[in-house]
């Protein structure tokens, strides 16, 4: 399980207070107060939206997030929900805070169960929903508890609450799909009725649908499952739903101490009631995954398992995988092929798959490297993206992270990089959301800083990438050189101006591609760890025209410019 999975919490009596983040570069951390006194403020983005509202105008982005917002000593708790607008480039317009003046001494405004990573939603209004959790007290056992389900608008003001559940039944809901049928919304997650939550037994995985004021319309619990995470839950071509769940644990997993977890794929009828099961397998908890539904009865299932038996990459160690499915004319689900593996991981979270018309999927994850492929500082924890053909064979694949610091002992550990949400943007490209641990590393050590970039088609942050062979693509720099005199002659001069606290290391390299995509030219280069470096390239044997020039670093992307030879 990700580390905390804080649900996003938003009210009725809703005071939406305005503020900039200071110096906002894709990853920040958040702040209510400014001067930000002498706390640590920290948060993540667990939703992203495309702002695409006016015809033709493309205007940037929508997240939602969760975070330690506010100075402990104002307030009795200072964990806040709030949203987010950013242009284009990822550069903040403004943010929201929510907060109920009545309640805001004594309301918790996060649960650590009722995450909503990945589980807004935008109906066919163009209006955002999503179910959310609040309570004052205790915890969600033994605290006044809360489910509303949630209409806000493309500016994130909110338009409508209603309450979902007032009784003593225990809600996780991990996420919401809306069904065009009947314009009805379906929630999923888990589910405890008030004699399991008096009991403290297991919890199953749900549906529930509601209507547009939460009302409920039908409830149906999966027995022998624990829940549903989100993405879960995708509805059927013959009215019914596929609900990717798991098993509680009944016995040790590999390590002899976790307990099992199988990942259950379970078909539904328009009601909700159960027709078909198909375990899929698992180990340690991490069997997260979602359907792709190419023709009715036969499905893409894609996901993460984590291995069966005990492993010496550790007991998560696993691998992303697709696989076929299809439902019998007597309901029967088998899988029709051997699964497609990809990806061994140490550790890792299944986030989204991509349909890509004509094209193929993506996968967007994030995860650890296997020890076999480095151990200690060596390894990362990086958001990435696979991508596949319509055989669903691996075409490329990028992983994604702030700056490149290495800890400089074995003794600490680099910043993890975690995806959450990810959506398609008009032009092709992607837009992801999530957050940064950044353990022992800079430039903000021990804080959780909400994270969101854009990469094109080909998973670039700039064009041109895939032209220069890397896997690794280093959000946090790639606004660090500057090119002069362009249009060049013979030599060209490249300025770096590096962020605070960023340590260049001492493996770079210059490569430029011309417009065709051939490499014309690569040369060593060495940087000082100052501010500011100017390192000069000839460029005399390039013929006239337009090239693109690559900054790598051990194999990983860092920026890229155009440079014009006259």
């Amino acid at each position: 399980m990700r580390k905390l999975l804080f649900s996003l919490v938003i009210i009725c009596n809703a005071l939406i207070v305005h503020a900039q983040w200071p110096e906002f570069n894709r990853a920040h951390p958040v702040s209510c107060q400014w001067p930000a006194y002498n706390y640590q403020a920290h948060g993540f983005f667990e939703n992203v939206f495309v702002n695409d509202d006016a015809f033709n105008y493309y205007d940037g982005y929508l997240v939602f997030g969760n975070g330690v917002l506010c100075h402990p000593d104002s307030v009795d708790n200072y964990t806040r929900c709030f949203s987010a607008k950013t242009n284009s480039n990822g550069d903040m317009v403004w943010w929201n805070r929510y907060d109920d003046a009545t309640t805001d001494e004594n309301e918790q405004w996060f649960n650590y169960y009722n995450g909503t990573t990945g589980g807004m939603i935008e109906n066919h209004n163009g209006n955002l929903m999503s179910i959310f959790t609040t309570f004052v007290g205790g915890n969600e056992f033994n605290g006044d508890t809360r489910n509303y389900l949630v209409q806000l608008n493309s500016d994130a003001e909110i338009v409508e609450q209603h309450l979902v559940d007032s009784s003593l039944a225990g809600y996780s809901f991990h996420g919401l799909i809306e069904d065009l049928t009947d314009s009805s919304y379906v929630s999923y997650g888990w589910h405890m009725d008030s004699l399991d939550v008096i009991n403290n037994t297991e919890p199953d995985a749900f549906l529930l649908k509601m209507d547009s004021l939460g009302n409920h319309i039908w409830q149906s619990s999966y027995t022998g499952t624990f829940g549903t995470y989100p993405g879960g839950v995708v509805k059927a071509q013959d009215g019914g739903f596929w609900v990717c769940a798991n098993t509680p644990g009944f016995e040790d997993c590999s390590d002899g101490f976790f307990q099992n977890s199988d990942l259950v794929l379970i078909k539904t009828d328009e009601f909700g009631n159960e027709v078909g099961r198909l375990v899929m397998g698992g180990s340690c908890g991490k069997e997260v995954a979602t359907v792709y539904e190419y023709e009715e009865d036969k499905l893409i299932l894609a996901g993460r398992l984590t291995n069966e038996i005990n492993d010496p990459d550790g007991m998560f160690a696993g691998f992303y995988y697709t696989t076929l499915i299809e439902q019998l004319s007597n309901d029967i689900l088998i899988e029709t092929t051997v699964k497609k593996e990809y990806l061994p991981t140490y550790n890792g979270d299944f986030v989204d798959l991509h349909v890509i018309p004509n094209t193929g999927y993506l996968i967007v994850c994030d995860n650890q490297l296997t020890t076999a492929q480095g151990s200690g500082p060596d390894w990362r924890w990086m958001g990435g993206l696979l991508m596949l053909d319509m055989n669903r064979d691996s075409l490329w694949f990028r992983k994604y992270s702030y700056y490149n610091n290495f800890p400089e002992t074995n003794t600490t550990l680099p910043a993890r990089h975690y995806l959450l949400d990810s959506k398609p943007t008009p032009d092709g490209g992607f837009v992801c959301s999530g957050f940064i641990d950044q353990q022992n590393s800079d430039p903000n050590p021990f804080l959780l800083t909400p994270w969101i970039f854009k990469v094109d088609s080909m998973g670039c942050l700039e064009p041109g990438c895939q032209y220069v062979n890397v896997e690794e693509i280093v959000v946090g720099l790639e606004n660090t050189i500057t090119v002069f005199p362009n249009p060049a002659n013979d030599v060209v001069n490249l300025s770096f101006t590096f962020p605070e606290n960023y340590i260049p290391n001492n493996k770079n390299e210059i490569v430029i591609i011309d417009m065709q995509g051939r490499e014309v030219l690569r040369e060593n280069i060495f940087l000082f760890a100052t501010s500011s470096n100017t390192i000069e390239i000839n460029i005399s044997a390039l013929s006239s025209g337009m090239y693109t020039l690559h900054w790598l670093s051990n194999s990983a992307w860092l920026d890229s410019s155009k440079v014009i030879v006259e």
